[in-house]
């Protein structure tokens, strides 16, 4: 059964401001906890005042009427690629005049290693033809990372929820499924995300998720309740820092396809 226009005006109670908006938010986000996830709190209550501030993230934090703190999420700009389906063509290349090099080195008078050599310049130039045509320009090697396609991305670099707000968040009539995360996930993230799209062109939301769990439950959570997929045609620079992070991704109008079907089944009780 769809969410009903009361369940609605609760969701729509809650402030969305960015971190750095009330000098007051440093003194209400040091009640914040979470201590399944002590590294975000540590960013929250660190970092993220700072990062927020220079731009490098713009920081959330989501309020109820008195002040009290549900959850926080950052984002930021980045990128996703699919590689180079023709990267072998460069690997290739790449060994031959490598190859080339080491006999040309050694050759001397020796009428095989010239033979060799011939064999080699002429496999050395198809495939640089080759990639030649198939860049479509004269100017090979580059610099840049040659890739099959970008696509312009939004990466979710923060989400928590404050532990101390699920009591109160488990007695405000919705049902058991519509876990705090999830739900503010549905109803403010992707909110925020479709009003950036509508500025400035994105196409997918990706995130690096920390699950140390044998069972892998925050990955499942992301997965099954948040529609995140593991794409493994899906590429992006991963920071050290974020090493032992699963990528999870999926496109920005599906989520918000998909959030129409969460409002529509948000009081169905066949699924916990």
């Amino acid at each position: 059964m769809r969410i009903t226009g009361d369940q609605c005006e609760i969701l729509d109670s809650f402030i969305v401001k960015r971190i750095n908006d009330n000098d007051e938010f440093l003194r209400f986000v040091d009640s914040f906890r979470n201590v399944r996830n002590e590294n975000l709190v540590d960013y929250l209550k660190g970092d993220a005042f700072e990062d927020d501030r220079t731009g490098n993230v713009a920081c959330y934090i989501v309020f109820d009427l008195n002040n009290e703190i549900l959850c926080y999420f950052s984002i930021r700009c980045g990128t996703l690629y699919s590689e180079f389906k023709e990267l072998e063509l460069f690997q290739k290349h790449k060994r031959l005049k490598f190859e080339l090099q080491e006999i040309s080195e050694k050759i001397g008078d020796n009428s095989e290693l010239k033979e060799i050599v011939s064999l080699k310049e002429k496999e050395v130039a198809e495939y640089r033809k080759r990639i030649e045509d198939l860049l479509g320009r004269k100017d090979f090697p580059t610099p840049h990372k040659r890739v099959e396609k970008s696509y312009p991305a939004i990466e979710l670099s923060h989400f928590c929820v404050n532990q101390d707000y699920i009591e109160k968040w488990n007695n405000l009539g919705f049902g058991a499924k519509n876990r705090m995360g999830a739900t503010l996930f549905w109803h403010v993230i992707v909110k925020k995300i479709e009003e950036i799209r509508g500025i400035v062109g994105c196409e997918y939301l990706y995130l690096f998720a920390a699950d140390s769990t044998p069972d892998r439950h925050l990955v499942g959570h992301y997965m099954n309740r948040m529609d995140f997929h593991n794409d493994s045609s899906m590429l992006t620079l991963q920071p050290i820092y974020d090493s032992k992070c699963e990528f999870l991704c999926n496109r920005i109008e599906d989520l918000i396809t998909n959030r129409d079907y969460f409002y529509d089944h948000f009081n169905d009780i066949d699924e916990i």
